[in-house]
């Protein structure tokens, strides 16, 4: 298209090319314009890419509270009962042993801490809040306790979507201890729909994976293995010390009752389909 540049690939470093437009008109967005990587199929919008940081966080002040604080969210409408069913795999995950609940929980992104306090009077599991674009709360951990490898486990619970910078991802991982666990909710699908009615394609959501740019991100990383939850949407990622957890995972599949795992070498890439309804 005449007038655009090349744009590198944030995961793989490869060629990125215009893939599809959407016209928004509200929240201060006209025409979003998304790219795709030619390789990993990793797809962003340059538009939010190449928005300033007070554009960014304009937007960002300007669509959260449009629900966080409430009970439903009209863009994700199976928002709480998602959370419900994370916070039972974390729980069933400290009782199979992936997960030690003694250990520091963080969950980066909680928005208005739903979840932590799920787990909390639910499960009488403590996860630290963190988030960037919230008001100040009193519970809420600061920018200063954010320590590199501080935390044995870290979530992030649609957050990956909201990540314009290969930076802002790399450091999410960073506070994963060398023998943490994270776990990521986010959509993930085989291929990106060249499709501007695609119900991911809302104002916040600036990037999407694929299932190779998600393996290579996680490669890059140096986690090895990786656990699905279905009807949580979620992945427990581990590094290279935990051999135990295939072990693990078969044991607790031949339960007669409780969850089930999908387990992986590398990343679960469950979704191979194109995601055209909501998840």
């Amino acid at each position: 298209m005449e007038g655009y540049t090349e744009m590198e690939c944030i995961i793989c470093n490869s060629s990125m090319r215009f893939f599809v437009s959407k016209k928004f008109q509200t929240f201060k967005l006209d025409i979003v314009d998304y790219w795709r990587c030619e390789n990993c199929g990793f797809t962003i919008s340059k538009t939010h890419a190449d928005m300033s940081p007070s554009a960014w966080e304009s937007l960002d002040h300007d669509y959260h509270p449009s629900y966080q604080g409430k009970e439903f969210n009209p863009n994700d409408p199976w928002w709480i009962a998602r959370l419900l069913s994370q916070a039972n795999i974390l729980y069933d995950a400290t009782q199979i042993g992936l997960l030690d609940g003694r250990g520091r929980w963080l969950d980066y992104g909680c928005g208005d801490g739903k979840l932590s306090n799920i787990l909390s009077t639910q499960q009488n599991l403590r996860l630290l809040k963190y988030d960037r674009y919230m008001p100040a709360q009193e519970d809420f951990l600061k920018d200063g306790d954010l320590m590199p490898r501080g935390f044995d486990f870290v979530i992030t619970t649609s957050v990956f979507e909201h990540l314009r910078r290969r930076e802002q991802l790399d450091f999410v991982e960073s506070l994963v201890s060398d023998n943490g666990v994270f776990a990521i909710h986010t959509l993930v699908c085989e291929n990106v729909p060249r499709d501007a009615s695609w119900f991911y394609l809302v104002p916040l959501h600036c990037t999407f994976h694929t299932n190779k740019s998600m393996s290579l991100l996680l490669q890059q990383w140096g986690y090895t293995s990786s656990v699905y939850n279905v009807g949580a949407r979620l992945w427990l990622c581990f590094k290279s010390p935990r051999t135990d957890v295939e072990a693990r995972i078969q044991q607790a599949n031949n339960r007669p009752h409780g969850p089930f795992y999908v387990y992986k070498q590398g990343f679960v890439d469950y979704w191979k389909g194109e995601p055209l309804r909501k998840t």
